[in-house]
Parts: C-alpha cells; structure tokens; sequence
C-alpha cells in the first residue's frame, strides 16, 4: 500500500497544490547533549501544542557534510504542521556544535576521521537527552529520520544502536561509505525499517550506492530521482516539491 501511494505522490504531486494548515502554536526547545568524549552537542526539538496530548510521532533530521540544521527549508514546519516532533540536530564540527571538552572550537573541515566515526553515538546521545528532559511525554515509541549523506548515514547506524528503531529513513544522496561510517551492515540489521533514497539527476555516485545498499535492506527500499542535479542538502533548496514528497512520505509510516 506504501508502495503504491508512493507512485501516485510522485507522478502527481508536482501537478498540485496541496492547502496550507492553520499556523498552530509549537513549544520551541534548545538541546545542549554532552558526548562522551566530552564534545558539546545543540539541537533544536520543536512540538506542536497540543492539549492533553502526550506521545507524539517524531522526525528526526540529520544534515549533510559541511551544512547545519538550518538548510532544512519548510521541512520542519511541513511536519509541525502534520502534529510531528522535529528534531534538527548540528553534527559535530557543523551549526552550533563546534566546542570540545576545552571549549575549544572544532570545524568539520578540521576533523580527522576518528570523530566522523562518533556521529551515530552522537545522534544516539541527543535522542536520549531530549527523552531525559521530557519525561512526561513520549517522542521516539513512532519516529522516522530524514538524512542527508553522511547525516543520513549516521541515523542508519544510530538506529541500529537504538531499542525503537524508526519506521523509516529517508536517504537524501545515500553513500555507503564516507569519512570511514560504514553502513551496509546497520542497513541489514534494520529489519522492521523501511528505506527512500533520493538522488539527483546527476548524482551517478548516489544511484551507486542505493543500488549497493538496496541489497542489504530486509523490508521496502523504494528510490526517488529529484528533478535537481545538485545533491545533498542542496537538493531540498533546488527541489521546492521536495520537502512536501518527503512529508507525504514520513506519513505514511507515522500516521
């Protein structure tokens, strides 16, 4: 049934105009997770506020190499506007976290593979921080994550690391390996997980590897060719319909 909405949405949803939702209030949090190694770690988590309402369907979102939280466009609100949680969180070395245990400040362009390696544990840190300073509500019991390149290869491998795993992971310009994060092996152990990868016209190393990681995956692997031919990030800012394929998509598995 996925699969064939899918199809509809992606013939038809460039053809539309699908109606705005009413402005609703949001309660706006900023995240502070120390890793392990001490590195400071910032997030935002932004609800919709709602009353009485204690579990809510939560989309993290994780972005590409050498950006931030900030390059999401309307994705968030598209989904705030769907009654989801959303959590953007800076990758060490990118956005806001940028300060070691000595406060010193770290820029990506600077870091050795070693702290590259420690994204997904990062990831994992900052899920479980947001749940430790909201324990009256529940956030990650029906979630999903929405990566782009190495930020959707490091939600891949925090999920395997995780007791609820997301119903499903968008990849936007998937890779199977970068900056040493090695994926196949977490794609294989994500049994109950559904893929989308999302790849340019251009993007001939992103079809690549959907194609190698499509035979590790044990449920749905569906693939999406955007009309942009930049990748990563830039996709989301050059496709403008693709923010709303990706919230059709995320709603299918939360709803």
């Amino acid at each position: 049934m996925r699969r064939i909405t899918f199809i509809i949405l992606a013939l038809f949803l460039c053809l539309i105009n699908t109606p705005s939702y009413a402005a609703q209030a949001v309660m706006k949090k900023e995240v502070s997770a120390v890793a392990s190694d001490g590195f400071n770690l910032k997030a935002q988590f932004v609800y919709p506020k709602i009353k009485n309402q204690k579990e809510f369907p939560t989309v993290v979102l994780l972005h590409s190499l050498g950006y931030n939280s900030q390059w999401w466009e309307d994705l968030p609100k598209l989904l705030l506007e769907k009654g989801y949680a959303v959590l953007t969180i800076d990758l060490r070395g990118h956005g806001e976290s940028v300060y070691n245990a000595r406060l010193t400040k770290i820029s990506w362009k600077n870091m050795r593979n070693s702290a590259y390696a420690k994204y997904p544990n990062d990831v994992v840190k900052v899920i479980e921080t947001v749940k430790q300073e909201n324990p009256k509500k529940i956030f990650f019991n029906n979630w999903a994550i929405v990566g782009a390149d190495i930020g959707a290869s490091a939600g891949v491998i925090a999920s395997d690391k995780l007791s609820v795993r997301p119903k499903t992971i968008v990849m936007i310009s998937p890779v199977v390996e970068t900056k040493s994060v090695y994926i196949p092996v977490s794609v294989a152990h994500l049994d109950s997980t559904d893929f989308l990868s999302i790849t340019g016209t251009e993007d001939v190393m992103s079809k690549n590897a959907e194609a190698y990681l499509s035979k590790f995956a044990q449920c749905e692997f569906m693939t999406f060719e955007s009309n942009s031919k930049t990748t990563g990030m830039l996709m989301i800012k050059n496709d403008p319909q693709l923010s709303k394929m990706i919230s059709e998509w995320v709603s299918e598995y939360l709803n």
